[in-house]
């Protein structure tokens, strides 16, 4: 962790700076959470406004709009979604330094149920937090093809 810590702070620097802009006459709430995997740590900025980030390519004496430049360049993945609650929630992945010499896991095929012509019974829970991480990711992806602007739901 401590390999990360100076980029990490810079990058929630710039996810929070730019929530407390887009919530501007809003809201005076903003809320952050750190996630850390055996492979990452994903921080996710929510503010009430629905609007899409913009990536900007700021001239050389401009003094702002370098924000989602950082976040892009910095961080191994970045984007945004729009949770039921309001508001957008904007992401990035910053992955953890893996050890010399060890071999990154393959990623195997999420598991499914086969579908079931009776009614529906619990699952057990299920832990295996590589398979989680994916499964949030491919949420999170959901809104990625949308116009800025515009909402999945009817």
């Amino acid at each position: 962790m401590a390999a990360i810590a100076d980029t990490a702070a810079l990058l929630a620097s710039e996810l929070v700076t730019n929530a407390c802009r887009a919530s501007a006459g809003r809201s005076n709430v903003i809320a952050m959470r750190l996630t850390c995997t055996d492979t990452d740590v994903v921080m996710e900025v929510w503010d009430a406004n629905r609007t899409a980030p913009v990536r900007r390519e700021p001239g050389d004496d401009a003094e702002g709009g370098r924000g989602l430049l950082l976040v892009d360049t910095l961080s191994a993945r970045w984007a945004f979604y729009r949770p039921r609650s309001g508001g957008k929630v904007v992401w990035c992945s910053l992955p953890l330094a893996v050890p010399d010499g060890v071999a990154e896991e393959e990623a195997e095929p999420l598991p499914h149920r086969p579908a079931s012509s009776g009614p529906a019974q619990p699952i057990e829970v299920f832990t295996d937090l590589l398979v989680l991480r994916r499964v949030a990711d491919g949420l999170r992806a959901l809104d990625w093809d949308l116009p800025p602007g515009e909402d999945a739901r009817p």
